[in-house]
C-alpha cells in the first residue's frame, strides 16, 4: 500500500510568539516531523523585497523566529538564513523585513547569497540540468523552504516550490524568464530546480497572506493558518486550494504530478489537523487563470502561434505620476524592453511591447506600485 504524503494544517490567528510556536510545533508533528539533530540548516524565507512586514510581501519575521527556535530545540547545530530578491539593491541587509534582526537575536547566521555561487545539478531536468545558486548550500545538510502564501501575476500562486527560485542570486534569475517566458515552461524549470535542491521540509506562513496583484503589489489578507509538509508540491496543492484555486490551474502543481516527486495524484495527500473544506476562502482575490485560447493553439504548438499567444497576455503599464525614476524596472528586464526617455514633463519609462515577454518582473520589484498589469 502506498504511503500517503502528509500535510499538517493548523489554525494560527496571530504572530504572537506563544500561539505561533504552539501551532508550528503541532503542524510539524502532524506532517511527520523532521530530524535535524546535529545538522546544519539553511532556512529560505521569501524576502521578495526588503519591506515592512505589515505589507505581507515577505515571510513574517516572527514566523521565521518560531521556525529557528523549533529547529534549535530539535538539535540543529547551525542555522543559516537568507534570500536574494529579484533586484538586490545596494546595501540590502534584510533589516526592513525584520528577518535580519531575528537572525541576530536567535544566533542564526545571516547569509548574503551574492557573495558566492556554486553549481547544483539534476540529471532528470526537463529544461535545466544545472543551476548556479548561493554557495552556502554546499555548507549545509538541509534546505528548508519557509514561503509566504501569496498570489503571483505570472504563476498565479507562489508557495514552497517557487520560493526556491530565490536561491539564485540577484539578477541571475532574469535570464530564466527570457528562456522560459510562458507559464508551463517556466514551471518546468522551477521543478528542475526543486529536484536539484531537494528541500528537506517546507513550512508556510499562511497567518497573513497576500491577495490581488501579487507577489509584491497585492494586499494583505488574513488566512490564519500554518501549513507544513516534507513534500513542497503537496503543501502548494493544499495551500492553493485553500485560497480558492483549482490546484491543477497552478502550473507547478499540475506539471509536478507528471514527475517522480513523491506524488502521483492529489489523492496521495493526507491532510492532518483541520479539514480543507472548513478553511477554504471563497472571496480571495485571485489572478485569473482563464487565458485566451484558440483551437489552433490547442491542436498545434507551432512557435508562431506560441508567440501570438504570448503577446496577447496582459501588459505592464507604467503610471508616470507614481514613478520615482529609480530605474529598477529597467535593470531587471532581461529582454531589454524598458528604458528611460525624455518627454515634455521630464524622464519617463518607455516600453517596447514587442520585446516584453510578460514575465512581470518589473511589476514585482517596483518599490512604489507604479506598474499595473492590465
Amino acid at each position: 500500500m502506498k504511503v500517503k504524503v502528509k500535510v499538517g494544517l493548523v489554525k494560527c490567528n496571530t504572530y504572537d510568539s506563544n500561539e505561533l510556536e504552539k501551532a508550528l510545533e503541532e503542524a510539524m508533528d502532524l506532517s511527520g516531523g523532521i530530524d535535524v539533530k546535529g545538522k546544519k540548516l539553511l532556512l529560505k524565507p521569501n524576502i521578495l523585497s526588503d519591506s515592512d512586514p505589515i505589507k505581507a510581501i515577505s515571510t513574517h519575521p516572527e514566523f521565521v523566529r518560531a521556525v529557528i527556535k523549533y529547529m534549535q530545540k530539535a538539535g540543529a547545530v547551525e542555522i543559516y538564513i537568507g534570500d536574494s530578491p529579484g533586484f538586490q539593491r545596494p546595501g540590502y541587509s534584510g533589516r526592513k523585513s525584520g528577518i535580519r534582526q531575528v537572525a541576530d537575536e536567535t544566533g542564526a547566521k545571516w547569509v548574503d547569497f551574492t557573495k558566492g555561487k556554486t553549481t547544483i545539478k539534476t540529471e532528470t531536468g526537463k529544461k535545466q540540468k544545472k543551476f548556479k545558486v548561493t554557495s552556502i548550500i554546499n555548507d549545509v545538510d538541509m534546505v528548508i523552504s519557509i514561503p509566504k502564501i501569496k498570489t503571483h501575476m505570472l504563476m498565479y500562486f507562489t508557495g514552497a516550490v517557487k520560493n526556491l527560485f530565490g536561491l539564485l542570486p540577484g539578477l541571475s534569475k532574469s535570464p530564466y524568464h527570457v528562456s522560459y517566458p510562458d507559464r508551463n515552461n517556466f514551471g518546468e524549470m522551477i521543478l528542475d530546480l526543486l529536484e536539484a535542491v531537494k528541500p528537506a521540509y517546507s513550512i508556510m506562513d499562511a497567518v497573513i497572506g497576500m491577495e490581488g496583484p501579487g507577489p509584491g503589489n497585492g494586499y494583505p489578507r488574513p488566512v490564519n493558518l500554518i501549513i507544513a509538509s516534507k513534500n513542497a508540491v503537496a503543501l502548494d496543492i493544499v495551500a492553493s486550494s485553500i485560497v480558492g484555486y483549482d490546484p491543477m490551474d497552478i502550473p507547478t502543481n499540475k506539471l509536478a504530478l507528471k514527475r517522480d516527486l513523491g506524488l502521483d495524484n492529489i489523492s496521495d495527500i493526507e491532510v492532518k489537523g483541520l479539514n480543507i473544506e472548513d478553511v477554504i476562502i471563497k472571496d480571495y482575490k485571485l489572478i485569473k487563470s482563464k487565458q485566451f485560447q484558440n483551437i489552433i493553439f490547442n491542436l498545434f504548438h507551432f512557435r508562431v502561434f506560441e508567440k501570438i499567444q504570448q503577446k496577447m497576455k496582459p501588459k505592464p503599464y507604467f503610471i508616470e505620476e507614481k514613478c520615482i525614476k529609480c530605474g529598477e524596472c529597467i535593470k531587471i528586464c532581461a529582454s531589454n524592453a524598458n528604458w528611460f526617455e525624455e518627454g515634455p514633463t521630464g524622464k519617463f519609462v518607455a516600453v517596447d511591447y514587442n520585446k516584453c515577454i510578460r514575465c512581470y518582473c518589473c511589476h514585482e520589484i517596483c518599490p512604489v506600485d507604479a506598474i499595473e498589469i492590465r
